[in-house]
């Protein structure tokens, strides 16, 4: 003989709006709270009072919800801007949404143009190239993080023209030159086109840059600078050398921090006297 498994039945008795959440509604089963659904998935499945449903059905019901839930949540997530597929992915599974259903809703979200990497790598590229001073690998870097592949990333990243590049970078460095420090001038305009790299120019638009600017030098700062680096290699040095031999560790040091000879010729010659 056969055993053949009967599906339990089960009757809505009542179906009530909940008080926080006008959109959703409460159903109960033989006169007991069963589970709650969206007004999507009430004419979806035509819940209704006296409705008798079986345990595959309810089955059905509650995975569609949760299925819809969880598509709302990731509308919600694009509303405050554009959004990656992989940033839609990471987001789904902090919700513990599971790795088949991510990929269902993701599909439905290209399906209705929600979501669209080439779209958002232009987006992206144009909020930064407009609210910060980045260079355009830095930004196809980024692009990447948020996983835009690398070919969408580099078709996008045409929109940052060279010469806008060229504008952005000049600007940034103008102002960094505006401010005071303590390194040679040699050693500013070095660190200088380093951070301009580290901010994702190419070498072209450093060079460019700096051929443009030709910062001049002010000798009254590149003194004051030299005399604060100087003293605190004396005191290093002076711990172990004298004499002659100090005043070598002292020039050496010096030129390694990019003051030019002259001066440090100049500033050793007082300390002699």
């Amino acid at each position: 003989m056969i055993d053949i498994e009967v599906s339990q039945l089960a009757t809505i008795t009542k179906i009530s709006i909940q008080k926080k959440a006008v959109d959703r509604y409460n159903i109960f089963l033989d006169d007991n709270y069963a589970f709650s659904v969206t007004e999507d998935i009430l004419i979806k499945f035509n819940l209704r009072k006296g409705l008798t449903l079986t345990d595959e059905e309810i089955g059905m019901i509650t995975e569609s919800e949760s299925w819809h839930r969880s598509y709302v949540q990731a509308i919600q997530f694009l509303s405050y801007r554009m959004r990656s597929k992989q940033e839609i992915r990471d987001y789904l599974k902090k919700k513990e949404v599971a790795p088949n259903v991510t990929e269902e809703i993701i599909a439905r979200l290209e399906i209705e143009n929600y979501i669209n990497d080439k779209e958002f790598a232009k987006a992206f590229i144009r909020d930064r190239m407009n609210q910060t001073s980045k260079g355009p690998r830095l930004i196809v870097k980024e692009l990447k993080e948020k996983g835009v592949k690398a070919e969408t990333a580099n078709e996008a990243i045409t929109l940052y023209s060279y010469e806008r590049q060229f504008q952005t970078a000049i600007k940034w460095a103008q102002k960094q030159l505006k401010r005071k420090s303590n390194q040679s001038y040699n050693k500013q305009n070095e660190t200088l086109k380093i951070k301009l790299m580290q901010k994702g120019f190419t070498s072209d638009v450093v060079n460019e840059v700096f051929a443009e600017i030709k910062p001049p030098i002010d000798k009254v700062a590149e003194l004051e600078a030299l005399e604060l680096q100087a003293n605190k290699l004396y005191s290093r040095y002076a711990k172990k050398y004298q004499g002659n031999e100090l005043m070598m560790k002292l020039k050496a040091g010096l030129y390694r921090r990019g003051f030019q000879s002259d001066l440090i010729n100049e500033y050793v010659a007082k300390l002699d006297k």
